[in-house]
C-alpha cells in the first residue's frame, strides 16, 4: 500500500495536518483544499483514492465526486462528513462515493478503510474484467424479454435456489436484465447474505441496506428506491425518473420481485428447522434402540426365551439400527 496514491480535499488547515501525520509512510499524499483545485489534481495525476471532505465552500463533496465519475474517474472515494445519517449516506452514494467516515476520525479506521476499498478496487476490476463477456450476453438477450417476462422467470425459478446466496445472485441477475444497479439483502436463522450487482458490496453499500431494513415497504429518495420485506431488502440507486411509466412498472415488479424473494427465504428458514427437528427425533429414536439393545438379553432371561430367540430378537435389533442409521 505504502506506493498507492491518496489525494485528500480538505478544507482545514488542522484537518490537513492530523491526516499528513496519520498518512505518512502508507500513502504518497496530496492535498486540495477546495472542490476546483481536487478535479485539476486528478486531471493531472490521477490518484488511487480519495479522501473527500462533504462541507466546504464553492463546491460540496457530493458535486466534486459526480463530476469525478461524469469524468469516467472509477476510484474509491470516502466521505468525510460529521453528518452521516441516512440521507448524507444516500446522498453520498447517489454521487457515487463507496464509503463515509465520521468526523471525528479514528487513526487506526482510516487506515483500515482505505486498504479496505483499494483492495475491493482491485478485486472489483479483475471481476469486470473477467465478466465483461458474460455480460455483454445478458444484456442480448434482455432485448428478447419483456419486462414482465424477466419477473415470471425469476419467479418460475425462485423454488430451485436453495441458499440465501443463489437468492440474491437471482435478485442481482434480475436487476441487471432490467439494465438497474444495487445491493441486496437476504437474511434468516441461517445468517445473511449481502451482494451487489457491481461484485462485492461496499460497505457504504452494507450501512444503506441496514438503514433501509429499518423503513416501509417502499421508501424512494430520488433516483434510490428500497424494498423492504422480512428476510430480504433490495436497494436500486438508478431508477428510471426520466420515464415516469417505465419508472412505476419497474417499481411494481420489484416490489413482487421482494416479497417472493421474502418467501423463498422463510420457506429455507422452516424446511431448516423441519429438517432439524426430524434429525433430533431420529437421533432420539436410536438412542432408545441402543438402550433397549443393551437391555435386551436381561429381559430374555426373565421371559425364559431360548438363546436361539435372544440372538434372532438381536439380530432384528441390529438390522433396524443399521437400516436408521443409513436412511
Amino acid at each position: 500500500m505504502s506506493e498507492a496514491k491518496l489525494l485528500v480535499v480538505e478544507d482545514s488547515k488542522t484537518q490537513r495536518a492530523f491526516y499528513a501525520s496519520v498518512l505518512e509512510g502508507h500513502y504518497a499524499t496530496r492535498f486540495a483544499t477546495q472542490g476546483k483545485e481536487a478535479l485539476a489534481l486528478a486531471e493531472e495525476d490521477t490518484p488511487d483514492v480519495i479522501l473527500l471532505d462533504v462541507e466546504m465552500p464553492e463546491m460540496d463533496g457530493y458535486e466534486v465526486c459526480r463530476r469525478l465519475r461524469e469524468q469516467g474517474l472509477d476510484m474509491p472515494i470516502l466521505f468525510i462528513s460529521a453528518h452521516v445519517e441516512l440521507q448524507e449516506r444516500l446522498q453520498g452514494y447517489d454521487a457515487g462515493g463507496n464509503d463515509f467516515l465520521c468526523k471525528p476520525i479514528d487513526p487506526r479506521e482510516l487506515l483500515l478503510k482505505l486498504a479496505l476499498v483499494l483492495r475491493q478496487r482491485d478485486e472489483q476490476r479483475q471481476l469486470q474484467e473477467n465478466g465483461r463477456s458474460a455480460f455483454s450476453a445478458a444484456m442480448t438477450a434482455m432485448t428478447a424479454m419483456s419486462e414482465m417476462g424477466v419477473l415470471v422467470d425469476f419467479i418460475r425459478n425462485i423454488n430451485k435456489l436453495d441458499s440465501y446466496q443463489e437468492i440474491t445472485q437471482a435478485i442481482g441477475n434480475t436487476l441487471e436484465a432490467y439494465g438497474l444497479h444495487g445491493c441486496m439483502q437476504v437474511y434468516g436463522s441461517q445468517g445473511e447474505h449481502l451482494h451487489a450487482t457491481d461484485g462485492q458490496a461496499t460497505p457504504l453499500e452494507a450501512s444503506i441496506i441496514a438503514n433501509a431494513r429499518t423503513l416501509t415497504h417502499i421508501y424512494s429518495s430520488g433516483s434510490n428506491t428500497s424494498f423492504n420485506y422480512p428476510h430480504c431488502c433490495l436497494v436500486v440507486r438508478d431508477m428510471p425518473l426520466d420515464d415516469e411509466d417505465r419508472c412505476g412498472r419497474l417499481r411494481d415488479h420489484l416490489a413482487i420481485l421482494a416479497e417472493v424473494a421474502a418467501s423463498r427465504a422463510q420457506g429455507l428458514d422452516e424446511l431448516h428447522r423441519e429438517v432439524s427437528a426430524l434429525q433430533a427425533r431420529i437421533q432420539a429414536q436410536q438412542t432408545s434402540l441402543v438402550e433397549l439393545r443393551r437391555q435386551l438379553p436381561a429381559a430374555s432371561a426373565t421371559l425364559g426365551l431360548s438363546p436361539e430367540q435372544q440372538n434372532a430378537i438381536g439380530r432384528l435389533f441390529d438390522q433396524l439400527m443399521l437400516g436408521m442409521q443409513k436412511s
